[in-house]
């Protein structure tokens, strides 16, 4: 027998109209190196384009890519190209409004290719069908794999032989182990009428030692800390860590100058993870140092070649006087305590407004060090500020005075602000208080005023908490607040505490005297998560803001629907719209995705930004759990841009998960949305109860 002997597989169906009628040729395993994956073939019936004579029809793919010719059922059959959209041209051109073209986009197809081209470009399955929508690669290492397929509902549906529950979204999934070699799985639906729709496809699992071996020598760039170029003062250390070859000598070469430092190391099962720290001061003053890696094979290692590594860090010392001011050009800078890698909007202390001028003193990468204190720093990028020119000193000011008062329908509070230096507020509900900071600035026999008639506020203290940060504390006669807003104006900084607003809880319509805002999360090119079955997340956001909107209208509120309908929008647009608004309250909304399995992580969940707010997402939370969805939890400090704001309550809702098959099943149901906009209603209902 010949060693490349080919193996002709035919893979027979068991219907007519099954959606995988293809025919492959086999040959025996041949190194992964060596594999090019096979190309899917695409069938479009293009029977929708034309009213008769759909057979014999020109059609152009791809603009000459491919001249084609309809068969007798008006259909084309050719491999799927390498791109987002097919171009169809037709001729003789068929009388569709849009012309003789058709563009048809193929993101989220899923195999087989088998659609039916309707005039717009959209295509659909004909009954009865069934696809895959998650696979492995086609050769993969992994032993098993969780198959994901997708039917017309209702129907009986099984993969390899295994009746499977079908959700009502159409998806039904199991486990399939893999022997090693070529693996055939074959998923199979069955309407109630008796028709049959079958697809298979073959894997090839091949067993790998997944253990990465010492040799030939490596480093993980990825894990290499510092990760970006840095600027630091005097008296600092650089510690340097990254990830490579298990058991090697390695050290980190300093240039200019011949300087080693012999990393320390610790084993791991296939790897080892070294570490060396590198003094600043041993650094000379304003001279730019570039750190690389240099691996020595171990004594008896089968390559004798020393490792470099084919990038470097760059280390620059300067003293603090040579570090520069700069002035916060853009509104809404992010000021943050640390650059920790991301979650949920960062580490975000404040956001500053331009013309705040910042001490530096450090860079790290493309983001400046601030100094705030003696024992204070934060970062901000360099993009949100600009170089001051002339200016050498610090701004700091002494405070003499402050007051308190009614204005309006706030209590008002009035703080010096002479110098343009950073500030930030604290909300701190467990102390009925909110916390002031100025950086800058230091008390001169301060005394201060407090008008009558003061609805919010008890009083106003102070503290100076070193000798360049001064702290006013805006004591609170409740900690049930309905927002706050801090601004520059003139030589003040200026701090406003709203008034709640008028409603009558007993009324027929309670939400009368109410202003609400509602944001349907992401929109337009945004679509957020896609769920197992297809389900979008902006369609159901804005479908449940909708719901929710009516209800509290119906009510008596006046509703302002942030996105109303399905477009594009940032975050810091939808965030002005409902600042602007001035609205009593925000609620966002949203679907989760995340975890791994179809059945794995699961439940509703509410989420809180400021904790002054955290009332609301409990309430709207408990409520939320009647409708029978797991727990996720109500989630603090929660940094999304559109409900990261003070001037109102303002919670975000995930109704529920996406990528859990029972949560999607729930989300994809509009009456189910109903009663989750139901639910927050009645959460609404309860806060409003518990602040009266």
């Amino acid at each position: 027998m010949k060693t490349k002997q080919i193996i002709q597989i035919t893979l027979i169906l068991a219907a007519v109209l099954s959606g995988c009628k293809t025919t492959q040729l086999i040959q025996p395993v041949a190194p992964v190196e060596q594999r090019t994956a096979q190309p899917q073939v695409v069938e479009l019936d293009l029977t929708g384009l034309f009213p008769s004579d759909f057979s014999g029809r020109k059609v152009t793919v791809n603009k000459g890519a491919m001249d084609l010719t309809t068969d007798s059922e008006g259909k084309i059959t050719f491999d799927m190209p390498e791109t987002d959209t097919i171009l169809l041209s037709l001729a003789p051109c068929p009388d569709l409004s849009k012309g003789c073209d058709v563009s048809i986009p193929v993101t989220g197809w899923f195999v087989p290719y088998k659609y039916s081209v309707k005039p717009d470009g959209s295509v659909e399955r004909k009954s009865p069908w069934v696809e895959f929508r998650m696979t492995p690669e086609a050769v993969t290492s992994l032993p098993q794999f969780d198959f994901l397929c997708k039917s017309e509902y209702p129907a009986t549906v099984s993969i390899n032989g295994i009746e499977l529950k079908q959700y009502k979204t159409g998806i039904f999934f199991t486990t399939v182990k893999f022997d090693e070699g070529v693996n055939r799985v074959r998923a199979e639906a069955t309407t109630p009428d008796g028709r049959t729709a079958v697809c298979e496809q073959e894997f090839i699992y091949e067993k790998r030692d997944m253990t990465r071996q010492s040799y030939p020598l490596w480093l993980d760039k990825r894990s290499f800390e510092p990760a970006t170029d840095m600027e630091l003062l005097p008296g600092e250390v650089v510690k340097v860590s990254f990830r490579a070859s298990k058991g090697q000598e390695v050290w980190l070469d300093i240039r200019p100058g011949k300087r080693s430092i012999k990393c320390v190391r610790e084993d791991f099962n296939d790897y080892s993870i070294y570490r060396a720290e590198v003094p600043s001061g041993s650094l000379a003053t304003g001279t730019s140092h570039a750190l690389s890696v240099r691996l020595i094979p171990a004594s008896g290692a089968p390559v004798k070649d020393v490792y470099r590594s084919d990038f470097e860090r760059t280390v620059i010392v300067r003293n603090p006087e040579a570090f520069p001011l700069v002035r916060v050009k853009n509104e809404y800078s992010r000021l943050v305590y640390n650059l920790g890698a991301p979650r949920l909007g960062g580490p975000i202390r404040s956001e500053l407004g331009p013309g705040v001028i910042l001490k530096v003193n450090g860079k790290i990468g493309r983001n400046y060090r601030v100094r705030l204190s003696n024992t204070e720093i934060g970062f901000i990028s360099e993009d949100d500020v600009e170089l001051t020119d002339g200016i050498r000193v610090q701004p700091s000011y002494s405070v003499t005075s402050m007051s308190c008062g009614p204005a309006g329908a706030a209590d008002m509070v009035s703080i010096p602000w002479l110098e343009p230096v950073p500030y930030e507020v604290y909300p701190d509900p467990d102390g009925k208080r909110l916390v002031v900071t100025i950086f800058g600035a230091e008390t001169a026999a301060t005394w201060v005023s407090h008008r009558t008639g003061c609805r919010v506020i008890d009083k106003l203290t102070w503290e100076q908490t070193s000798p360049e940060t001064f702290r006013v504390f805006v004591n609170l006669k409740t900690e049930d607040i309905w927002g706050y807003d801090i601004q520059p104006s003139g030589k003040s900084l200026v701090l406003r505490v709203k008034y709640p607003p008028s409603y009558d809880l007993s009324a027929a319509r309670p939400l009368t005297g109410l202003k609400i805002a509602i944001e349907a999360g992401h929109g337009g090119s945004g679509t957020g998560a896609i769920g197992l079955s297809g389900l979008v997340e902006k369609e159901i956001n804005l479908d449940l803001s909708f719901r929710l909107g009516d209800l509290c209208a119906a009510m008596g509120a006046e509703v302002i629907q942030v996105r109303d309908s399905d477009r594009d929008m940032t975050l810091t647009e939808k965030r002005n719209i409902a600042i602007g608004s001035g609205a009593d309250m925000l609620i966002s909304i949203h679907a989760n995705a995340g975890g791994r399995g179809y059945l794995s992580v699961a439940g509703t969940s509410t989420y809180w930004h400021n904790p002054f707010w955290a009332p609301l997402a409990q309430t709207i939370y408990d409520r939320l759990l009647e409708t029978g969805l797991p727990e996720f939890g109500v989630v603090g400090s929660f940094n999304y841009t559109v409900t990261r704001v003070s001037q109102m309550p303002s919670v975000l809702v995930e109704q529920a998960f996406m990528t859990h098959a029972e949560d999607e099943e729930k989300l994809a149901d509009p009456d189910f949305r109903q009663q989750m906009a139901q639910k927050i209603y009645e959460g609404i209902i309860d806060y409003l109860k518990m602040v009266k």
